[in-house]
């Protein structure tokens, strides 16, 4: 068996090693994004809408994901704080979301997705007059559309349905024939 260290010890790049490693190990999809243009009739004004939706779908509420995002000239940051609970009685079905519209965006971007652990998705993103042109993602739980019709015809295939969890019933109680409190006569 090769050690991480004898590919070291071998001048073996051992970031490349991981991510070759990683492209081979099969991920699934966690987060779908989808970034396209919109009109904002309010403002008079086009902008670019993220909008990010995970792959599992839930069975009781379609929570909300929870990001705090951070423009910093080139680079659109996104940090994952985990699913919120909508504030609405009424329960529903769905994946959970997040959307954002951006104006004034440059030419071409870096977005950054990074999940609990430091887990990264990277791309660069492209924008002209008529398209939006994604990089490659450096990670395999991020699939990025910038087509609204491609995104909403491949959630069949990208998404992944909670499994039922199964009935747990309680054991009745055991009734014990000594008093749990002794009782003065």
């Amino acid at each position: 068996m090769i050690s991480w260290d004898s590919l070291q010890n071998n001048g073996v790049d051992l970031d490349a090693a991981r991510e070759f490693y990683m492209a081979k190990k099969k991920q699934p999809v966690e987060y779908r994004l989808l970034v396209r243009y919109t009109f904002d009739e309010r403002l008079k004004k086009t902008g670019v809408l993220f909008l990010l939706e995970t792959a599992k779908q839930f069975t009781n509420f379609s929570y909300f994901i929870d990001v705090k995002d951070t423009v910093r000239a080139k680079d659109l940051q996104w940090t994952l704080h985990g699913l919120r609970a909508p504030s609405m009685n009424m329960p529903s079905t769905g994946s959970a979301r997040f959307q954002k519209v951006y104006f004034d965006l440059p030419k071409s971007i870096r977005f950054t997705l990074t999940k609990t652990g430091k887990i990264k998705a990277e791309t660069g993103f492209t924008f002209t007059k008529t398209s939006i042109t994604p990089s490659k993602t450096s990670s395999a739980f991020l699939k990025i559309y910038t087509d609204e019709q491609e995104f909403e015809t491949n959630r069949v295939k990208d998404v992944v349905i909670a499994e039922p969890k199964p009935d747990q019933h309680r054991e009745p109680p055991t009734h014990n024939k000594k008093p749990l409190h002794k009782t003065k006569r």
